[in-house]
């Protein structure tokens, strides 16, 4: 295996374990959706499954799918990213349609690419999740925004 992806999957294992660990529902189905999708692929790959590519696709579809819909239903910005990335990731796979023997290289350096921009992603959602656990317990204890409401006295600062 190359170092590049011992390091990779050292640095994802430890973003995963610490999202899981802090993130809400929303950030652990996120989690849960990347990590099925990646034990997927890589079973595919061990497997040597003929037609490779095209499970690999409908797997970055699938994920891509995912995100979206969670992305939708949640307040996690690292969600959103993670969505636009794997985006980027599926129409990646249409670039060999217009020049298969230039591209095909391309789409596995996309998906590298995609997955370092989903490895920054996910320690973001741990800080995203940590933030947002402290804002609501803040909110809680009477510290929360003020978003207007109207005109009232200032608070005094005797």
């Amino acid at each position: 295996m190359h170092p590049f992806h011992i390091v990779m999957l050292s640095a994802n294992l430890i973003g995963l374990a610490l999202i899981l660990w802090r993130g809400e529902w929303i950030d652990r189905a996120a989690t849960f959706a990347l990590i099925g999708a990646v034990a997927a692929t890589t079973v595919l790959q061990m497997l040597h499954v003929p037609g490779m590519m095209v499970w690999a696709a409908l797997l970055d579809v699938a994920l891509f799918l995912t995100f979206w819909a969670l992305a939708e239903r949640g307040e996690r910005w690292w969600i959103v990213a993670l969505a636009g990335f794997q985006f980027i990731a599926v129409i990646a796979y249409l670039a060999p349609f217009f020049a298969w023997e230039r591209l095909q290289w391309a789409v596995v350096t996309v998906n590298w690419a995609v997955w370092l921009l989903d490895s920054l992603c996910v320690f973001f959602g741990v800080w995203e999740a940590s933030y947002a656990r402290r804002f609501a317990r803040e909110a809680r204890n009477g510290a929360g925004m003020d978003h207007g409401g109207g005109a009232r006295p200032l608070a005094s600062v005797e």
